[in-house]
């Protein structure tokens, strides 16, 4: 759809993406009607009144129903595709787009886009810091950060813009096109928004099929859910793919594919950008802890360097880049048990790549809102790692019965678990039960619906339980 053809606009869901995506409609389609829409909760005050202050019609509840005259819907992450509205477009035949797609049309930065099931967050930091670091202009933003719909006429044009990217901003694009895209790897999520894991990974998918030949597709060579989808050949667009591996000696991506970064068999980290390896740093000198992360650093050199940027700025951000909040982050130490906020581990195959850094010892807090996953390979996986999991909102029951299942197969060698409802009783727990040593995870492999707004408010709760433990004299 072309935006001089747009006579109505309408945003559904007036949060962190669609209150800026409102805006920039009114700003840059003056001669548009732009409606603003949110079918929930009522949002903040302050928000409502900025939008109407800009000239932009407010609907709100019950009320926020489809315009007569709409022939644009920008929907915002976080609003399912059943919402009324949404199918109201949907049925009408009017254009959907994502808040991302909406903000492309007015940005003439170059893109570097990362999505992938985990590492998003931890990935996009990363490179924006390597960009910082090395004196080059860079705005970090979309899944993280600032919506793109608010950088339009903020960041300058000659800065790198490094977005994360969901496969609900991804679901809905039309023209969207990273000049440097990034696919981290590829495990079951979102199977509630999605149906199902093909749904889930057409949308990750899409990052790529806008892309020319000048572009490049940037690819995990050790991830099987990735290596699937190439070898049924179900990513498009044009660009070169290039290939990382986080594995000591490897030095070939599928079909005989030259890698572009990564390991030696002395565990150092190495970049071959034009035909000639240059290396990094040694995987011990990572700030950031974990194989996964080992991954993560590898892709994010990748893409700044592949970009401009020195080889030497990229190794000295990965020795000192400290993490990113709710990701492995060290809350506090206690009594010699250190607690480790890993609330943005929302899935499955996030919270095993967690446990990767650390040998033995953890007091494992699990469970939140029941996104459809399967929890037995988890309840098998903590087994010699976790001392005892802890299990905790709505997905409690089910996560007991994957344990207890393991429990009746492997006998002795099984994770020992406890219900404990809510992090406060899991924390409690931990504390009277963790020695010094030991670490107390919170790494739920669920999100936080169910209890919390999200993850960040969850991973603040425990940062405050264990910032009162500190308080208390048991540090």
């Amino acid at each position: 759809m072309e935006l001089d053809d747009v006579r109505c606009l309408a945003v559904l869901g007036l949060r962190r993406s669609g209150r800026p995506a409102a805006l920039l409609g009114r700003r840059k389609l003056p001669a548009a009607r732009v409606v603003a829409l949110d079918e929930g909760d009522a949002p903040p005050e302050d928000t409502v009144a900025e939008l109407r202050a800009a000239g932009v019609d407010v609907l709100l509840g019950a009320s926020a129903v489809l315009p007569p005259g709409a022939d644009l819907l920008v929907k915002s992450p976080g609003v399912p595709n059943e919402s009324l509205v949404v199918r109201e477009a949907v049925r009408r035949g009017i254009t959907l787009w994502s808040e991302v797609e909406l903000a492309s049309r007015f940005l003439a930065n170059r893109v570097i886009g990362i999505t992938g099931t985990n590492g998003k967050t931890t990935t996009t930091e990363v490179t924006g810091a390597i960009f910082r670091d090395a004196g080059l202009p860079a705005a970090v933003g979309g899944n993280v950060g600032y919506a793109l719909a608010g950088m339009p006429d903020v960041v300058p044009p000659q800065a790198t813009l490094v977005a994360e990217l969901s496969s609900f901003q991804l679901e809905h694009i039309e023209r969207f096109r990273p000049d440097l895209a990034v696919l981290l790897n590829l495990t079951e999520d979102h199977l509630d928004r999605h149906g199902d894991y093909r749904g889930y990974v057409d949308a990750k998918a899409r990052i790529f099929e806008n892309q020319v030949e000048d572009d490049v597709a940037l690819l995990n060579a050790d991830d099987p859910g990735t290596l699937d989808e190439v070898a049924a050949g179900r990513f498009g667009g044009r660009g070169r793919r290039a290939w990382f591996s986080s594995a000591p000696g490897r030095v070939e991506g599928p079909g005989g594919a030259r890698l572009i970064a990564g390991v030696d068999a002395a565990r150092r980290l190495w970049l071959d950008l034009e035909g000639q390896r240059v290396r990094l740093c040694l995987a011990g000198e990572l700030a950031l802890r974990g194989d996964h992360n080992l991954q993560n650093s590898l892709a994010a050199a990748a893409a700044a360097c592949l970009l401009g940027v020195p080889t030497a700025a990229a190794a000295e951000t990965l020795r000192g880049f400290a993490g990113v909040p709710h990701r492995l982050q060290v809350a506090g130490v206690a009594r010699g048990v250190t607690y480790v906020n890993d609330s943005k581990a929302t899935n499955v195959d996030a919270t095993l790549k967690a446990l990767t850094a650390y040998a033995q010892g953890v007091y494992l807090v699990l469970g939140g809102f029941d996104k459809g996953a399967e929890y037995d390979a988890l309840a098998a996986a903590t087994e010699g790692l976790v001392k005892q999991a802890l299990l905790i909102g709505a997905t409690a029951p089910r996560l007991a019965a994957a344990f207890a299942a393991r429990a009746a197969a492997a006998g002795p060698r099984a994770t020992p678990y406890v219900v404990c409802g809510d992090l406060d009783a899991a924390v409690r727990y931990a504390t009277r039960h963790a020695v010094s040593g030991d670490v107390v995870l919170l790494s739920p492999a669920c999100a936080s619906w169910d209890q919390y707004r999200d993850y960040v408010e969850r991973g603040e709760h425990f940062l405050e339980l264990v910032n009162e433990l500190r308080g208390a004299g048991a540090s």
